[in-house]
């Protein structure tokens, strides 16, 4: 029986089952699993071109000239360009983001005078076919003038900061000559008094983890589809972009347009995990396609994908804790360094995501004193931009790290010191700003434990170790803060909505949220149905177009839960009110005493005495129409608009220098258990168990979903993705034979826990959860391959967990290895 059939008005008083809560099927599956799905590069237009680009095979050089005459010159070729000639066309690329005190570089879509990273674009080309294209820009003449790379932070500093933090530095190159160094953002904050709390502490314990470079690969990479109007000045673009609306805005100022002139549509974007949330390249098609008068088509090679989309990870902590004898974190010291790439705030917005680092650096646990230092470096390297996490996985890893290092030196359980610390009353702020609002830490790592019957789990591993097999068990706590508010850019805080009932009876919603395959056609009609007596079927989601949908923020930071149904909630909440009000007229009935259920309205207790919603509507609109329906309403249709802004930002400074820009966290543990073979070093993932807490659950298929593929994402990040660079800043994993994927082979059993603690700032009690899975994933399975390598004397500290660094960790390790060779 589905959801649609197993309740009727007729049957109760109290009104049908709601569909929130219900594992209603995805409305978008059909259309993507039977290909006929529309992404950027389906769309079909009159007369197109196809836009190529010249890339640099440097990662840090002059460019001397650029000379597009003989591409110009080539039959199919419609137009061939340089940075320079484009620069008379645009303006700089405007900054994501500028906030504390970021250094900000000042930088066109195509390089001018100089190129910061291998495969920056110098040129662009649109011609008849892709393959005239391509082949256009073989005969496109550049001279350089090389530049020593900046391949490492070493390189960009001249020193590691965390044993120089402040100088004095000595770079092999200065990337920005108008900066005089390499750092694009130096951050710092001090609450408590940590160095006096370390003085006195019992225990003092520290770790220096560390993740390489890897990032998101979607099935679509960037495209652009292009058509502009010379007659009536208006750029209509089809963008695979998270970001419709900002998009459409900052390509508007690059190009010199008036925004309402410029259209974006967003369709289905083919895979975003936050690697589509800027505008770098996407401009380039779009100015072709202004020059040129015709449509133009741009897809991105995959390898122009891994060159340069944004890269994330790469980072590396110092982090100290302060203990007492029973386990109890008295304080915390941290240090994140990042390398950034070319840039982490124009090109890209990753930069924020090692803020973020450095503020939930405590995650899930209670401490009052904490201390933390941020530094933000730039490298030639592809820019550093968001990917599934940002910046939650970089605390998270520090902070388990550190609990488990802790508990090996205090000779405590790591669950037991683990759950001696975990936040258990709520709301709670933490000592760097933020507000837990609500949570179940202590619950889900009691689930997890439970669920992996840890005491037996223990006992195989003892019998495995009798023969001479490294097995190992980890077990983790996880903070999931989501909505990021974030002031001074293009993702700061509140989602639009507008919901009306058409009249014929059926609803549709405009929001402002962008699908990315998180379900949001699915469970944006679950809560419209519900607050209009509806079935989802009867829903239509409309998002993705600026010039049909409310100004809004789009989807990154796993705001949809929040943003996104909060608004649509509170505009369809006015909806029912009214069509509530125009059903009481028509029965002659207060609308106190109506229920509202599955397409009709009744009496209570009367179930005879009821109209469709379509009956209703249909008044509304055309006969008797608003006056009659509708009277002293100063809207009187079925439709309204709403702003949802969250209770639990603040973007004013307090008294410590603290802000609030993630509302809402959900709670996480996470459990593994591996086996590593110290002769090749592989590791077998045995099973892995996830117990999450994200409030209210609106679909719980789809948030099952949700955290099954952000755990695979961050095992893949873990244990195979590398985008590896040579000591010139060359990409080595340029193509998916070299950037190692996990497949169905590689992927572990994967237990899903739930809880549902409520948020008490949303309307529903909903939180984030699109990164649950990948926030803990790195730490726990560090923690379990060190516990397979304890004879050893092994500390695991960094990613990647593969072959060659597992055996490396054992050959070196202190006690005597068994290993052959």
């Amino acid at each position: 029986m589905n959801a649609h059939d197993s309740h009727s008005p007729a049957d109760s008083n109290t009104g049908p089952e709601p569909f929130v809560g219900q594992s209603v099927r995805r409305t978008e599956d059909l259309r993507l699993l039977t290909g006929q799905g529309m992404f950027t590069d389906d769309a079909v237009v009159v007369d197109p071109v196809y836009c190529a680009i010249l890339r640099s095979p440097h990662a840090h050089a002059r460019i001397v000239s650029v000379d597009t005459s003989r591409a110009q010159a080539m039959p199919e070729v419609v137009l061939a360009i340089s940075g320079a000639e484009a620069a008379e066309h645009w303006t700089q690329i405007p900054a994501g983001m500028d906030l504390m005190d970021m250094k900000l570089p000042k930088v066109y879509a195509i390089a001018t005078d100089k190129v910061h990273y291998e495969g920056e674009p110098v040129a662009a080309v649109v011609a008849e076919t892709r393959y005239a294209a391509e082949d256009a820009l073989a005969a496109i003449d550049v001279e350089y003038e090389p530049l020593p790379a900046v391949a490492s932070v070493e390189d960009a500093l001249g020193v590691h900061p965390f044993d120089a933090p402040d100088g004095p530095w000595s770079p092999k190159a200065v990337l920005y000559e108008e900066w005089g160094h390499n750092i694009q953002c130096d951050w710092a904050f001090e609450i408590g008094d940590p160095d006096a709390v370390f003085a006195s502490a019992p225990h003092v314990v520290s770790c220096r983890p560390a993740a390489h470079r890897y990032s998101g690969v979607p099935m679509e990479t960037r495209a652009v589809v292009a058509e502009y109007d010379a007659g009536r000045e208006t750029l209509k673009m089809r963008v695979s972009t998270q970001l419709p609306h900002q998009s459409r805005t900052l390509i508007a100022q690059i190009l010199g347009l008036s925004e309402p002139n410029v259209q974006v549509l967003a369709d289905d974007v083919g895979g975003g995990f936050g690697n589509k949330t800027q505008v770098d390249a996407e401009v380039i098609p779009a100015l072709m396609a202004k020059l040129s008068g015709r449509a133009v088509k741009w897809f991105e090679p995959r390898g122009d994908w891994l060159s340069s989309g944004p890269a994330s990870r790469d980072y590396a902590h110092h982090v100290e804790g302060a203990f007492d004898n029973d386990g109890t974190l008295l304080a915390i010291r941290e240090h994140l360094v990042g390398d950034e790439g070319c840039d982490g705030a124009t090109r890209s917005a990753g930069l924020g995501a090692l803020l973020v680092g450095g503020t939930y650096s405590a995650g899930p646990y209670h401490v009052r004193s904490y201390k933390a230092r941020v530094q933000a470096v730039v490298t030639n390297k592809a820019p550093y931009g968001a990917y599934r996490g940002y910046g939650k996985e970089t605390a998270n890893l520090a902070i388990e790290r550190l609990m488990d290092t802790a508990a090996a030196k205090l000779g405590i359980d790591p669950v037991a010191i683990r759950q001696h610390n975990l936040v258990r009353e709520f709301p709670y702020e933490m000592a760097a700003g933020p507000i837990i609002e609500s949570g179940s830490f202590s619950q889900l790592l009691d689930m997890v434990t439970e669920a992996m019957d840890l005491p037996a789990l223990r006992l195989r591993q003892e019998q495995a170790r009798a023969e001479g097999r490294h097995v190992g068990i980890g077990v983790i706590s996880f903070l999931e803060p989501s909505a990021g508010s974030i002031p001074m850019s293009v993702f700061n805080g509140y989602e639009t909505a507008s919901v009306r009932i058409m009249p014929d009876g059926k609803a549709m919603v405009l929001s402002g949220l962008q699908g990315i395959g998180q379900g949001v056609e699915t469970s944006l009609a679950q809560i419209t149905a519900d607050r209009l007596g509806l079935h989802p079927g009867d829903v239509r989601i409309v998002y993705g177009d600026t010039k049909a949908v409310p100004y809004g923020l789009g989807a990154y930071a796993s705001r949809g839960a929040t943003y996104g149904m909060s608004a649509v909630y509170e505009a369809a909440g006015e909806v029912r009110r009214k069509l509530l009000k125009a059903a009481a007229g028509m029965l002659e009935v207060d609308p106190e005493d109506l229920e509202l259920g599955r397409g009709e309205v009744w009496v209570a207790g009367v179930p005879t005495t009821r109209l469709s919603v379509q009956e209703v509507a249909r008044a509304v609109y055309l006969s008797p129409g608003p006056y009659a329906t509708l009277p002293g309403e100063e809207s009187p249709t079925l439709e309204a608009n709403h702003v949802w802004t969250n209770p639990n930002v603040s973007w004013v400074p307090d008294e410590h220098g603290r802000v609030r820009l993630y509302p809402t966290h959900g709670s996480g543990a996470q459990g593994v258990v591996v086996e590593v073979d110290v002769e090749t070093g592989e590791i077998q993932i045995e099973k892995m168990w996830i117990a999450h807490d994200c409030g209210k659950v609106v679909n719980p298929a789809i948030v099952h979903g949700q955290i099954i593929g952000s755990t695979v994402q961050g095992l893949g990040g873990t244990m195979f993705e590398q985008l590896s660079y040579d000591d010139q800043g060359k990409l080595l994993t340029k193509t998916l034979n070299d950037y190692q994927l996990p497949n169905i082979m590689s992927v572990p059993p994967i237990e899903v826990l739930h809880m549902e603690t409520p948020s008490p700032i949303t309307p529903l009690g909903t939180k984030g959860v699109g990164e649950g899975g990948c926030i803990g994933t790195p730490a726990v399975l560090l923690s379990a391959v060190e516990d397979a390598l304890r004879e050893f004397g092994v500390t695991v500290e960094r990613t990647p967990l593969d072959p060659m660094r597992v055996r490396a960790l054992v050959r070196n390790a202190p006690q005597t290895a068994p290993v052959a060779g």
